[in-house]
């Protein structure tokens, strides 16, 4: 007599499931100070094209990202604490992500290249990724340009990616902030402190 066929059941493995979910949080810390030392991609573009056309070697001093997640825990946290001015909470209720690169000159100072290059080169750059040129300062060794989003803000801009060079030290910014919230507050700040003309 033939004994009868019994179906083959797959086994289920475990393992791989109990070390996925092991490696996750590694995994996500990871991804996580991968991002916030790296700038976001339109502070690095402006941040290439300044350090191109300005000459001489170039060294990152301190360069980190903060996104939603980080500043709402760095909010979190802040809450706990009760010594903290204000000012300092309302700017981080604003601040939605935060991009900052600042680098010095390896080598001796050189103005680089034409200022008008260099802001012609930066605006069509700039242009394709969205963002238009707002401040354009160029005086003596000093460069300064600040982009807004070409369309899509309401007239009320949420995000702002910036250049400022001395010759000696470069800070590139690139921002995502709620606007009315940080305008309320520097109308505040500057209550009384602007001379007023009619």
């Amino acid at each position: 007599m033939n004994a009868p066929a019994t179906a083959s059941r797959p086994r289920h493995r475990i393992w791989p499931w109990i070390l996925g979910l092991i490696l996750m949080p590694f995994v996500m810390l990871g991804v996580l100070i991968a991002s916030a030392i790296h700038l976001n991609s339109d502070a690095a573009a402006l941040r290439r094209q300044v350090m191109a056309a300005t000459g001489n070697d170039w060294h990152t001093k301190v360069q980190f990202s903060v996104g939603p997640v980080l500043l709402g825990a760095a909010r979190t946290g802040v809450s706990f604490i009760h010594n903290v001015p204000p000012e300092a909470r309302e700017v981080l209720r604003a601040v939605r992500s935060a991009s900052v690169g600042v680098y010095a000159r390896s080598g001796a100072r050189d103005g680089g290249g034409r200022r008008d290059e260099l802001f012609a080169a930066a605006d069509r750059m700039m242009a394709r990724r969205g963002w238009t040129r707002i401040v354009g300062v160029a005086d003596t060794g000093d460069i300064v340009l600040i982009y807004l989003p070409t369309q899509g803000e309401d007239l009320q801009p949420s995000r702002v990616c910036l250049a400022v060079c001395n010759g000696r030290e470069l800070v590139v910014v690139a921002a995502g902030f709620e606007a009315t919230a940080l305008a309320g507050l520097v109308a505040r700040e500057m209550d009384g402190r602007l001379p007023v003309k009619l």
